[in-house]
């Protein structure tokens, strides 16, 4: 009667560990393909809804409604893209080219003998000794600084069309996944909830948190860059800059963080400065910091609280190591960490209350 009895456990432990080391094997294999397949499971609860709704309408056909719903996310996210990508290149480079000009024609010479050059090249020998401006070549600095920014976006736009195999892999990769996750996303979801431990208004809050945490870092991160781009693009076209080209550079600084969308206005403002335009200066100066600022620091928390429930610190900390860690998608992927561990501590204190709160009392 003793066999028994002791080899069922046994039996476990051997399922259990050749569980495991298939798991892991799967990990490995899976691993190069996370990316696609993270972010097509993401996206695909964010559009259930909408595949809900398009399935009542198309009398149950799941897989067209999956196909109609994958057609509207790449309507939706590619052909935007396509668009600004070519815009921004033409805009970067009329840029680099309008700077060359205005050095080549004289401007940096007749800036560089204006009184007010000459009190600040006065103070900097008499409180920076160390730095002679004399020996500073700014019109070639900034010819070839022009000319650098030009080659790198020409470089870039290759390199664009070089990795555009690899790149179209991937995204065919993430649709592939998207197309089966959306249309067998509630088998696929039913199946894992049947092996979870967890009872079922505990897996509940787990699934809700997930989506919520992912709606608000998609929100969040995307809505407050495309915001401060469409601000700050109109601040720069009042002063003249390419809107489109510097908006959308202004966009994606905003995902930086700490450093933000200052790495653009900054110099912009200064440039505006030194060619004489002071007025213009402070103008863009004011509206960037002050206007486009203001968006990044209540824009950003309220969207990205939102269904998070994440203090702005959390937040803050969520975004910035996120990133440090998985690069760009840490944008996302760096909020429902933290989020899931938010909803992993409430309900271990829903589970232990009782021992907490005599822990507490004692």
């Amino acid at each position: 009667m003793a066999g028994p009895a002791l080899t069922a456990p046994r039996g476990r432990t051997v399922l259990i560990v050749l569980l495991l080391g298939a798991l892991f094997l799967a990990f490995r294999i899976l691993r190069p393909y996370l990316n696609p397949i993270l972010l097509a499971g993401i996206t695909a609860m964010l559009v259930h809804p909408l595949f809900r709704w398009l399935r009542a309408r198309l009398r149950g056909r799941a897989s067209l409604a999956s196909l109609v719903t994958l057609l509207v996310v790449l309507l939706a996210v590619v052909g935007p893209l396509t668009l600004m990508g070519i815009a921004l290149v033409n805009q970067g480079l009329q840029s680099a080219e309008a700077i060359q000009a205005w050095v080549q024609a004289g401007n940096l010479d007749r800036l560089l003998q204006e009184p007010w050059a000459e009190r600040v090249a006065a103070f900097t020998n008499r409180y920076f000794p160390l730095i002679d401006p004399q020996r500073v070549d700014l019109k070639a600095l900034l010819l070839g600084l022009s000319q650098k920014v030009g080659s790198l976006l020409l470089a870039k736009g290759g390199a664009v069309l070089s990795s555009t195999g690899a790149m179209l892999g991937q995204f065919l990769l993430y649709l592939f996944v998207l197309f089966y996750a959306v249309r067998d996303g509630e088998e696929i979801l039913g199946g894992l909830r049947k092996l979870s431990p967890l009872r079922t208004s505990q897996e509940e809050k787990l699934l809700e948190r997930v989506r919520g945490v992912s709606r608000s870092a998609l929100v969040g991160a995307f809505g407050t860059a495309a915001a401060q781009g469409i601000v700050g693009g109109v601040g720069l076209a009042i002063c003249g800059f390419p809107a489109l080209f510097w908006g959308t550079v202004m966009a994606f600084a905003s995902l930086i963080p700490v450093v933000g969308t200052a790495i653009v206005w900054i110099p912009a403002s200064g440039y505006l400065a030194v060619t004489g335009r002071p007025g213009m200066a402070a103008f863009l100066a004011v509206w960037c910091g002050v206007g486009v600022g203001s968006i990044d620091n209540f824009l950003r928390p309220v969207l990205m609280k939102g269904e998070a429930e994440m203090s702005t610190l959390w937040v803050f900390f969520a975004v910035l190591g996120g990133m440090q860690v998985f690069g760009l998608p840490g944008l996302v992927y760096g909020p429902l960490v933290f989020g899931l561990c938010a909803v992993l501590l409430y309900l271990y204190q829903l589970e232990f209350q009782e021992f907490l709160t005599k822990q507490a009392e004692s």
